[in-house]
């Protein structure tokens, strides 16, 4: 509020029957090549505004404040297509801008004060309550889609679930298990070892042959008498 009247002891200095400087800013920037432009009359206040081309055409009407280029319908501010028609009927720019961008219209809005919240009529309506705390998880797959409120209705799936095969036994051809968890899948025991195999297992050990080393010794003696004779 105070900074609004602030703004208005500024325009009182300003012309009232002018519009406010910004606007006019946008009016000047507007007017740059609006020379390109050649305007056709059709009657008082409807212009044809032919551009560069002879297919760029728009449609202007001064009197509604309409032009085919929306611009000027949307902001309210003469857009080049109606500057150009109106500098064809040698009228004020300014004229033609909204009402609400002029200096009078701006001083004759004002926030008026209020008071105290002590002062405010008391209701007898049950006061807002603070929404319900919901603990979310962060265990698992991060969730995608949008959080549903208590009195929202679930969400509809409209996919389509994948196509999921039942298990079948190849041992008894039944649905429901696999051959690993049926329970006619007997585990048979390990023929017996044959004890009349010439084979001798692997862990025993080959028994070493006894050395006879004075009989040895007694032939390298006798070979050594025959060579020395």
């Amino acid at each position: 509020m105070a900074r609004m009247q602030a703004n208005k002891d500024k325009v009182a200095r300003w012309n009232i029957a002018d519009i406010c400087p910004r606007i006019k800013d946008i009016l000047h920037k507007n007017q740059v090549g609006v020379a390109e432009f050649i305007p056709r009359k059709s009657n008082e206040w409807n212009y044809e505004i032919i551009g560069a081309s002879i297919h760029d055409k728009w449609a202007v009407d001064l009197l509604n404040k309409i032009c085919s280029c929306r611009k000027w319908d949307l902001t309210g501010i003469p857009c080049k297509h109606a500057i150009a028609a109106i500098w064809a009927k040698k009228d004020e720019i300014n004229s033609y801008a909204h009402n609400c961008y002029k200096v009078e219209t701006y001083n004759d809005f004002a926030i008026l004060p209020m008071n105290g919240q002590h002062m405010w009529p008391k209701s007898s309506n049950v006061p807002p309550l603070p929404p319900q705390l919901v603990r979310t998880s962060t265990k698992g797959r991060k969730q995608k889609l949008r959080r549903k409120e208590p009195d929202e209705v679930g969400a509809i799936r409209t996919k389509m679930k994948r196509k999921q095969n039942s298990l079948l036994c190849s041992l008894c051809h039944n649905a429901g298990h696999n051959k690993r968890t049926c329970k006619f899948n007997i585990v048979q025991p390990d023929s017996q070892v044959d004890e009349s195999s010439s084979y001798a297992p692997a862990s025993s050990t080959r028994a070493k042959l006894p050395v006879r080393r004075g009989h040895v010794a007694h032939e390298h003696m006798q070979c050594a008498q025959e060579f020395d004779s």
